[in-house]
């Protein structure tokens, strides 16, 4: 294995602009916050510590936290962008199940009853540990709703959330509950892909960015190190050192955890080369809704909701009342491209909401969610150096997950695990690389093409 990875802000599989750090992110959230100038400042200049952390979203910050509070680790958190700048900042706010795009019969037949149970409990955890947050750390990020919904997009799929029932119910106990498409529209909401929907008592919707930063600040008081705008632009094994290089300065650190997700360079290290999948999740948001506008739909409900596309749409309604519309389908990240999704995604959301054809759109943007070839996380660390550790790829379902693992990161490195194994094997080592990585948007666009078809529109 080579000693030196250099340049490590070349290899990208989308336009550059979509990993411009320089450029602010023109979300909903963003708007929403006060960011304290100067309270992260960029790495200067040669420092060292036990632990560096490489990615400033939920995953690191979580990880450095525990690192700092729990145990007394000398860590750094080394960012790209402002703290919170990808995916931990731009998600839809669902702090919901499941980091995988493998249903529950699909992980009952490839990791049996045993591990699927315990992956399920694993994301239990994982939304108790971020439901904790507000109490532990103070921090608070608008929690709203009880549990998360899906929505039959068409009258075949109330099938599907039949088994989904059966099947969660059977592997966890996890309470659930059917609505047909008349109860649904009396409790929940209406459309025209509205044919059913199934409660699952688990989760909850918030705000994401006053999540990661209420991260960063529990972080920072705990005695973490954190730098915005450093980002690593080499790495370079020393001995029993890593040295991370940014444009400001350099980090010396006995052991490095990788927690950048979607945002990883091929470039970053050899052992992820290949290894993930971005993927492309685009945003709008409306003004605000009266409450005749509401009703055109029947709305009644703050539960997050996803529909039952493999495309899928994700939505809900805000604490001010704006509706928040998500959607997967730009695979270039080209500006212009951009304009065009912006425009697809204001038509579908009058399509599915005919009473809010009219509504202004006042927010636009996208950030990268993180597939793997096995279509589930990744946590552990690297077999040929086990300095390195490293959490990614949760599939557009990080918002509980992330945190979580950063934590189980903590733990395992300090040594400090309680139960054996703790990790589901759904979630344990990295995932093989893809076969022909560099053909891996073409296959996207591929899939996309027949996700389409299946979805019928």
């Amino acid at each position: 294995m080579r000693d030196t990875w250099t340049r490590a802000q070349r290899r990208t599989l989308y336009h550059p602009a979509v990993y411009d750090d320089a450029q602010p992110v023109e979300s909903y959230w963003e708007s929403t916050v006060e960011r304290t100038a100067g309270e992260h400042a960029p790495l200067e200049g040669s420092e060292s510590c036990d632990v560096a952390v490489v990615g400033g979203g939920y995953t690191g910050l979580s990880a450095a936290l525990h690192l700092a509070r729990d145990y007394g680790v000398d860590v750094r958190v080394l960012e790209a962008g402002p703290i919170g700048w990808g995916a931990s900042g731009r998600n839809g706010g669902f702090c919901t199940l499941a980091p995988t795009k493998l249903s529950v019969s699909q992980l009952l037949a490839r990791y049996g009853m045993e591990e699927t149970r315990r992956f399920y409990a694993n994301q239990l955890e994982a939304i108790d540990l971020v439901d904790s947050l507000r109490g532990d750390e103070g921090i608070h990020y608008d929690r709203q709703g009880d549990g998360n919904l899906l929505v039959a997009h068409k009258p075949s799929c109330y099938r599907d959330l039949e088994g989904e029932a059966e099947a969660l119910a059977r592997i966890s106990g996890m309470k659930t509950r059917l609505y047909t498409r008349e109860a649904f529209a009396r409790e929940g909401h209406d459309g025209t892909e509205q044919f059913g929907a199934l409660h699952i008592g688990a989760g909850f919707a918030l705000h994401p960015l006053k999540l990661a930063l209420g991260i960063a600040r529990a972080a920072a008081r705990r005695g973490a190190a954190l730098h915005d705008h450093s980002r690593v632009i080499e790495w370079r094994r020393e001995g029993g050192a890593h040295r991370l290089v940014t444009r400001g300065g350099e980090l010396r650190a006995r052991r490095v955890i990788v927690a950048t997700n979607g945002y990883t360079r091929d470039a970053l290290h050899p052992a992820f080369d290949g290894v993930l999948l971005p993927a492309l999740s685009n945003v709008i948001t409306t003004r605000a809704l009266s409450e005749e506008e509401l009703a055109r739909q029947s709305w009644r409900t703050e539960t997050p909701i996803c529909n039952t596309r493999h495309l899928l749409f994700y939505y809900r309604l805000l604490p001010d009342r704006r509706f928040l519309f998500g959607a997967r389908g730009d695979t270039t990240g080209r500006p212009e491209h951009a304009t065009k999704m912006r425009a697809w995604m204001v038509r579908r959301l009058g399509e599915l909401f005919p009473g809010w054809k009219n509504i202004p759109v006042t927010h636009f943007w996208c950030g990268l969610v993180c597939g793997t070839s096995r279509l589930t996380p990744c946590l552990g660390r690297l077999d040929e150096d086990p300095s390195v550790w490293y959490a990614l790829g949760y599939h557009g379902n990080g918002v509980n997950t992330a945190p979580w693992a950063g934590m189980i990161l903590a733990q395992q490195l300090a040594g400090a695990e309680t139960r054996k194994p703790s990790v589901s094997a759904v979630m344990a080592g990295l995932a093989p690389r893809f076969r022909l990585p560099a053909l891996r948007l073409w296959a996207l666009r591929g899939a996309y093409l027949y996700y389409r078809w299946l979805d019928g529109k």
